[in-house]
């Protein structure tokens, strides 16, 4: 890597999201559990959910052990009943919900369009789309309450632009509709002290992306990226806290990208 990641801070409940009440779906992925490590160092509460709990509980477990708060919550996202469900668990586990990070979705293989069955599009859709809008609209009532709410959804730069990679196409078509649904949220409930954005992450190195990539699809990217690396969990977490703080309070409706210059939009 061109660079050296900065150091994290070691110690609990010090810093800018003490207090808050954080949900984080897709919690055994790279991005969420670096993300629920980073809520933990800056004093969040937390619940961590997963149709599988393996990987999830292992990070709940671990940030328990460091002095943080979390528990784990077996959810599948794409059915209302569950999401519904796993908000009220949250919501009295922790005393209160203030920030929702929607980071369940991805894809397990590349594919041409005209590869694509009907079963494995609307399974994409589900999964990366679907969520996001019913746990968007699961959240709000408890939000509300508190006058105070942080919506944070995971996109993807396959959702900026289909010449920036190779992802698929229900993947990309189903990320862009994150950003343009996370816009509506955000322009409904900005009223109520409650703001909605989308980080768009580049190519990062999880291990579900590590599966994915060829030796041939890593040089590529990274040819293409100005920054000269695939990007680390780490790199994206840094902005998804940002927008969960009250730093980001006027920010509302946006897409960040988070790819280290590989897609450049005005």
């Amino acid at each position: 890597m061109p660079y050296d990641l900065p150091q994290e801070p070691t110690t609990f409940g010090t810093a800018r999201l003490r207090g808050r009440c954080a949900l984080i779906t897709g919690a055994s992925g790279g991005i969420a559990g670096a993300t629920a490590r980073r809520f933990a160092r800056e004093g969040a509460s937390l619940a961590l959910s997963d149709i599988d709990p393996a990987v999830a509980q292992e990070v709940a477990s671990e940030i328990r052990k460091q002095g943080g708060t979390a528990t784990f919550i077996e959810a599948d996202v794409t059915d209302a009943g569950s999401v519904e469900r796993m908000m009220k668990v949250a919501s009295d586990s922790m005393g209160g919900l203030d920030v929702l990070v929607t980071c369940a979705g991805g894809y397990t293989a590349y594919a041409r369009f005209e590869d694509i069955d009907e079963r494995d599009w609307d399974r994409m859709i589900a999964l990366n789309l679907k969520s996001v809008y019913l746990c968007c609209r699961a959240v709000l009532p408890y939000m509300r309450r508190r006058g105070f709410g942080r919506i944070i959804n995971l996109g993807s730069l396959a959702g900026r632009s289909s010449s920036a990679g190779t992802s698929p196409a229900h993947y990309g078509a189903a990320k862009v509709a994150v950003s343009m649904l996370t816009q509506y949220v955000a322009k409904d409930v900005a009223a109520f002290g409650i703001t909605a954005n989308t980080v768009a992450p580049g190519t990062t190195a999880t291990d579900r992306v590590e599966k994915l990539l060829t030796p041939e699809k890593r040089k590529t990217f990274i040819q293409a990226t100005p920054v000269g690396c695939l990007a680390q969990p780490d790199d994206i977490v840094g902005v998804i806290t940002f927008l969960a703080s009250d730093e980001s309070r006027y920010i509302t409706g946006a897409t960040i990208d988070v790819n280290g210059g590989r897609l450049m939009v005005l």
